[in-house]
Formats: structure tokens, C-alpha cells, sequence
């Protein structure tokens, strides 16, 4: 069932996450605004693992009755996973705004920087990231904001890759991508959101690539 894929791969979340926390943790300073977005996200990728994980048990479930049939039943299935992580990928992206901006403030860093695409804009201009980091955050931005405004529909023609992800957008339809897109979203972002956060002090991540594998 492609359900058990997406519970596995926000249990992933949840273990790069609590990893990332330890790391930071580590260094000995206080780290606080660098490390609360962690926290949120891998508290959202539980309620997320939590909530797939009901629905795969309901639909397996001998005395479940949809009223449907199976292909209109497998559809709705798709929907609401994709609904649920969606919400995971949009609530990340706004765990790490919130924290990028108060790492910023905390720094006394970008100061002109409003949102996440201007901290790193501002951030590849300081020579923090490489051209191909930058054109992922705007990709990633793109995608959460159709997300968030527009119901995923896109305004535009584009072919984002990020990652091992092929996301396809043309004007008035919806996004296309595999069914664990917004999962393995919130996931790179939280690597990308790591690799900055190392980048301030001076010094590549233990865990990030450019490659993001």
C-alpha cells in the first residue's frame, strides 16, 4: 500500500530531524533559534506519521465500507494522503521561516531580508551557498507558495528538480510529482535549513550535500 511508503518516509523525517536537534545540540552554544525549527518539524512529521497510520488502518480494516468502488476508493485514498502531507510540507516551510528569521535578528544578520527568499538570496550573495542551493530554495518556495495560495494549481510552465524529485507545473493545472512529493519536500528543506544554519559558522554541515541523497 503507497500509504506505508509515506508513514515510512515521515518517520525518516522524524529521525533526520531528532538527529539534526543532537548535532546543534552538541556544539556546546546556545542554539535555540537555530534549532527550534527542528523541533516544530519533527513534531508535525509525528501527528503526520500519526494520521497516515489511522487512515491505513481504517482502510485495511475488514469492516471498512466506502459505498464506493475500489477505483473511485483508491482515488480518495491518494487525496487524502496527499492532502496530509501537503499540510506537513507547507508547515515546515513556515517552521523555518519563522526560525531563519529570528536566527537573523538573533545575528544581527540580512537585516533587509523580509522573507525566506530574501535571507537566502542574501545568503548565496555572502557566498553561504552554491548557485544550484539557491535555485532549490526558490523551487521549494515556488511550490509552497501554489500550495498555500493557489490549491497546488500552477500559474505557470516549469520543471522543477530537487533532489530525486520531478515536480511538472503548467498554467491552471494541477501540480504533478509522485505521491511522496510534499513528504520528500519537507524533508530536503529541512536538510537545506541545516547546511544554512552550519554555513553561518563558518563551516559545511556534518549530514548536507549539495546532493541531497
Amino acid at each position: 500500500m503507497a500509504v506505508h511508503d509515506l508513514v515510512e518516509r515521515a518517520e525518516l523525517l522524524m529521525e533526520e530531524t531528532r538527529l539534526f536537534l543532537e548535532i546543534l545540540r552538541s556544539d556546546g552554544a546556545d542554539r535555540r533559534p537555530e534549532a527550534m525549527a527542528f523541533t516544530m518539524v519533527h513534531n508535525k512529521a509525528m501527528i503526520t506519521r500519526e494520521m497516515l497510520q489511522m487512515y491505513r488502518k481504517l482502510w485495511s480494516s475488514e469492516r471498512f465500507e466506502a459505498g464506493i468502488d475500489e477505483e473511485r476508493l483508491g482515488e480518495e485514498m491518494s487525496d487524502r494522503a496527499v492532502y496530509i502531507s501537503k499540510m506537513l510540507f507547507i508547515e515546515t516551510l513556515s517552521a523555518i521561516e519563522h526560525s531563519a528569521k529570528k536566527v537573523c535578528r538573533s545575528r544581527g544578520i540580512f537585516e533587509g531580508a523580509q522573507h525566506p527568499r530574501g535571507i537566502f538570496d542574501a545568503s548565496r550573495d555572502a557566498g553561504l551557498m552554491g548557485p544550484e542551493r539557491s535555485r532549490q530554495w526558490h523551487d521549494i518556495i515556488t511550490v509552497r507558495n501554489l500550495a498555500v495560495h493557489d490549491n497546488a494549481i500552477s500559474d505557470r510552465s516549469k520543471r522543477c528538480v530537487i533532489g530525486h524529485l520531478t515536480i511538472s507545473m503548467r498554467p491552471n493545472r494541477m501540480m504533478k510529482g509522485p505521491l511522496h512529493t510534499f513528504i520528500e519536500l519537507a524533508r530536503i528543506a529541512s536538510q537545506n535549513y541545516y547546511e544554512w544554519v552550519c554555513s553561518l559558522d563558518g563551516g559545511p554541515s556534518r549530514l548536507a550535500s549539495e546532493g541531497n541523497d
